[in-house]
């Protein structure tokens, strides 16, 4: 009979060596305020992109809370609470951000190049 792994021998290798944080969380948080400012501006409201939009605000929110903060607060027990919200800004919030700078961007250009 095995008996549990334990998660704590190879904390890098959960991560991925940051790589996940770093890069994974920015993309989807930059993909998440680029297609909800998107069915913001577009007026189409329908059922079917309402629920599409708030389920992918939701995933942003938890993935925010549990992969940012809570991973980082249990990887580095000694941080301040205003060093995890100051994380929380760098990876999840600011990528947040871009997505929907990036889609006001877009549009701007293109009512340009008319």
């Amino acid at each position: 009979m095995s008996g549990p792994v334990a998660v704590e021998r190879f904390p890098s290798l959960r991560s991925f060596g940051g790589f996940f944080l770093v890069v994974v969380i920015p993309t989807v948080h930059v993909a998440g305020g680029f297609f909800i400012l998107d069915f913001l501006l577009s007026g189409n409201y329908t059922w079917g992109r309402t629920l599409r939009t708030f389920v992918l605000f939701m995933s942003n929110l938890v993935l925010a809370y549990e992969f940012v903060y809570r991973d980082l607060q249990a990887r580095h027990s000694d941080w301040s609470d205003q060093r995890l919200l100051k994380s929380v800004l760098t990876y999840s919030i600011i990528p947040f951000c871009v997505g929907m700078a990036a889609l006001v961007l877009l549009l701007a250009v293109t009512r340009l190049m008319k």
